[in-house]
């Protein structure tokens, strides 16, 4: 019987909590060939969600951490956990989305007659299913706010990198791992879920900050492809995003990831 560990880290959640952890069997109840159990790490949130999550959803394995861990480290909470108790699979589902019913099963029946994927991930809709979430394209990685993992993959590859992307792009840099050890990663179209992602902005620095340094960051970890060569598409890369932005910010990030080479160079040689 395949055992998943859904794994959902919490940050002042709390009005899409019912229709997150509400879509997945958090009681460990047996479906089929399929148990479940959730597995929360509340990353002190200040609105409530983790006295919430303790009230309504009694069954949820709840970790209160005393401090935002980020996205990375917290995930690797999990992973860890279900590496110890010997889970199949993990399921990393954003606090920001929910699963269609059947769609776990479907999922990790998929998983089951394709062991060479590190990744699965249904289709990620709006909500509303009008259309597909913004950041969700078949042909690329697919974001992490809905990921079935095998476990035996995570053994090969390992966790999360906490230190160069404790919030975004650590889902890229892990399936650029996974690649490496022979791994593939995909979709399974007749699952579908929701990341809901709607009406919400950011401002320029943002967005500066996570497409162009630490997609930078990202390319130049790609253990697929020579550092030199990253390196020297970084630089086109700056380039690029300068005139794009009409912004002297992404020459400042250049600096800080020129900084950081000896980072990358230790944490290509520990990936291999």
């Amino acid at each position: 019987m395949n055992r998943v560990l859904v794994i959902v880290v919490t940050y002042n959640g709390m009005k899409w909590l019912d229709r997150c952890l509400g879509s997945v069997a958090g009681d460990g109840r047996s479906e089929s060939a399929l148990t479940v159990d959730v597995f929360v790490v509340d990353n002190d949130s200040t609105d409530g969600s983790a006295d919430y999550i303790q009230g309504h959803f009694q069954q949820a394995k709840l970790i209160r951490s005393a401090e935002n861990l980020g996205f990375s480290k917290a995930n690797n909470l999990g992973f860890e956990y279900a590496l110890k108790k010997g889970y199949d699979y993990v399921y990393l589902l954003n606090q920001d989305a929910w699963l269609e019913a059947g769609a776990l099963e479907t999922l990790v029946a998929a998983a089951d007659s394709h062991p060479e994927y590190a990744v699965l991930s249904p289709l990620q809709y709006q909500d509303g299913y009008k259309e597909l979430d913004k950041l969700f394209k078949k042909d690329k990685t697919p974001p992490a706010a809905h990921w079935l993992v095998p476990t035996a993959a995570i053994r090969k590859i390992g966790l999360f990198n906490e230190e160069l992307f404790p919030l975004y792009g650590q889902d890229d840099d892990w399936c650029n791992r996974a690649r490496y050890h022979g791994f593939t990663v995909g979709v399974v179209p007749e699952a579908r879920a929701v990341h809901d992602r709607a009406q919400r902005k950011e401002p320029k620095e943002k967005i500066i900050d996570r497409n162009y340094r630490i997609g930078s960051l990202v390319r130049l970890c790609d253990i697929n492809r020579p550092l030199w060569e990253r390196f020297l598409f970084v630089c086109l890369f700056t380039a690029v995003k300068t005139a794009k932005y009409v912004s002297f910010l992404p020459l400042k990030h250049f600096i800080s990831i020129c900084k950081a080479l000896p980072t990358v160079r230790k944490v290509r040689r520990h990936a291999i």
